[in-house]
């Protein structure tokens, strides 16, 4: 009879240590978690900072941050806030998820075909484009009428981003005469000098190439190739010979 009432007598105490354990735990640890979690806060402002900054204050303040856009905004660097909700300043609950509103930076398109048009139409396609018209070159075209751009200095199809510089080449209309370039493999370089100038076009680059065969300052290959027809002056690039 008595061991039964001592059993008796741990179980009774067992279950008020058990109790005093659990009331000690909720009012020190788990309601003011509870309260805390529920506390309302002003919301701070993380605009104009970076994501990776913004993020880290966030959550310091004890909220949720989920990044729900990315948009491309001039003038302002890829990874910064533009926006944010709810509002800064706002009244929200710690542990509330706050959406940012991040840029991208630069997105890139492909390039628009502006050979064909006129200036003016070319000049309003790079700006709808927003790309910028950087020079503006004027030649003599066969093919091209006068005002019509012929060439441009990004091809087209290729990936740019907004605010690249563009120059174009404008047609002045037919040459009055065009310049056959002279064949001038196997003279010497003074004698191609003499026959490129003759012909309207100038020496271009110079490659010095070793060979024990032939003298030196001899003329073995030519860029363009002979015969070709331009309408404007190029220049003619020469490979020479030089002593080994």
């Amino acid at each position: 009879m008595r061991r039964g009432l001592q059993n008796i007598y741990r179980l009774l105490g067992a279950f008020i240590l058990f109790s005093l354990v659990l009331v000690l735990l909720l009012d020190k640890i788990i309601m003011p978690l509870y309260v805390r979690h529920g506390k309302e806060i002003e919301l701070i402002d993380v605009r104009n900072k970076s994501a990776h900054k913004a993020v880290e204050m966030l959550e310091e303040s004890g909220f949720e941050v989920e990044l729900v856009d990315t948009v491309e905004v001039s003038g302002i660097p890829k990874g910064v806030v533009i926006d944010q909700q709810p509002r800064p300043g706002s009244t929200v609950k710690s542990g509330r998820v706050i959406r940012l509103m991040v840029t991208g930076g630069q997105k890139f398109f492909p390039m628009p075909n502006l050979v064909g048009q006129v200036l003016k139409a070319a000049n309003l396609i790079l700006d709808n484009s927003k790309l910028v018209l950087d020079t503006v070159e004027y030649i003599f075209s066969s093919d091209k009428p006068e005002g019509v751009v012929c060439e441009q200095s990004i091809l087209p199809g290729s990936m740019v981003a907004a605010g690249t510089p563009v120059r174009l080449v404008v047609s002045k209309g037919k040459p009055e005469r065009q310049y056959e370039v002279p064949r001038v493999v196997g003279l010497s370089l003074s004698e191609a000098r003499q026959a490129i100038r003759n012909a309207g076009l100038r020496v271009g680059i110079l490659r010095y190439i070793p060979n024990a065969d032939l003298n030196p300052n001899t003329v073995i290959d030519q860029t363009p190739k002979a015969g070709k027809v331009f309408d404007n002056p190029v220049l003619v690039d020469l490979q020479v010979t030089t002593e080994p």
